[in-house]
């Protein structure tokens, strides 16, 4: 059976279930919780239900970045209920590999776990693509993430630099963080993505502009909570929605405020550590009728609660109706 714009409601209906379980009242969801639903909610409802445009089939290869990796299969799957002989794979890569990949099969599709560049695209079409695009499907919120015993319960964007850029010299210690008794001079132990991650490049270009301290390397934000959880000096970052419960996000100060790590300062604006989560492809190619049409399912009322069930945000309505613009056009520039 297909999906219609009551599945939204129903994502929403389970992040109220989600909310319950971190509020402090096991009876309620926290007022800023149901807040958030209902902006979410709103959100959601303002985005129209897939329709599809014709039937497609064929194969179609989806790889890149391993935060996307659950959504995209989320994605696939659902997709699938309209376009049955549709086959679509979905694989995790590091960047270099993928854009190899998609420049030697143009009829594919990248994930892109941080901002594309202008210049990266020029970079694809001077390797053959002939119009490639990036489209942001998806908003992240990332956390830095301590062990739940830690006591350290915010961190500034001064104190962050200090401790994941090399800008600064020797080990730092959770002094620096305010900590004090025996954990005040013990080493703060960095857990951080490989350097061909998409959260890498996004801290490295995007947050501090800066090189990042060499940490223990990890290959998934999944990871670098598993670690966190059983190492009460490690840190990190990664996506927000994958340490509930299992270690704990700190406040970010910014502008003598101090900004919580929860779902309605991400959705009033007031949150600074949120990316885009894009597709790359290329419109140029005349066989890219299935990956139109996935993309128009991603960027639809179902496609982007499917975002919110997998831990992420949706793209604003705005954005949404530019970039299904920009798929209704698909004559070679």
């Amino acid at each position: 059976m297909l999906r219609s714009g009551l599945f939204a409601i129903w994502a929403l209906g389970w992040l109220v279930v989600l909310s319950s379980t971190r509020s402090a009242s096991a009876e309620q969801p926290a007022a800023g919780s149901m807040c958030s639903i209902e902006r979410l909610q709103s959100v959601l409802q303002s985005i129209d239900p897939y329709q599809p445009q014709q039937v497609v089939s064929g194969k179609l290869a989806l790889f890149g970045s391993s935060t996307m990796d659950g959504m995209a299969h989320a994605w696939v799957d659902q997709f699938r209920q309209f376009h049955a002989d549709a086959v679509i794979e979905v694989s995790s890569i590091g960047e270099s590999q993928a854009v190899e990949r998609i420049c030697s099969e143009p009829s594919s599709m990248w994930l892109v776990s941080r901002p594309v560049t202008p210049a990266e695209l020029e970079s694809l079409k001077s390797k053959g693509m002939r119009r490639p695009i990036a489209l942001e499907v998806a908003r992240q919120a990332l956390g830095i993430f301590v062990h739940q015993s830690n006591p350290v319960t915010s961190i500034s964007g001064e104190q962050m630099r200090s401790i994941f850029t090399d800008e600064s010299t020797g080990t730092p210690t959770w002094k620096l963080l305010g900590a004090t008794g025996a954990l005040a001079d013990q080493p703060i132990r960095i857990i951080s993505r490989t350097e061909d991650s998409g959260t890498h490049k996004y801290l490295k270009e995007s947050v501090f502009r800066s090189n990042l301290r060499e940490g223990l390397p990890v290959a998934s934000n999944a990871e670098i909570v598993d670690v966190i959880k059983t190492d009460p000096l490690a840190i990190g970052i990664c996506g927000l929605k994958c340490g509930y419960n299992e270690a704990r996000a700190l406040s970010l100060q910014a502008g003598g405020n101090t900004i919580p790590s929860d779902e309605m300062a991400i959705l009033s604006g007031q949150y600074p550590l949120v990316r885009p989560l894009s597709i790359v492809l290329d419109l140029g190619q005349a066989q890219n009728k299935l990956a139109i049409e996935f993309v128009r399912y991603v960027l639809s009322q179902s496609g982007q609660a499917e975002n919110v069930l997998a831990g992420y945000f949706p793209v604003d309505l705005p954005l949404i109706r530019a970039e299904l613009a920009q798929l209704a056009s698909t004559a070679v520039r």
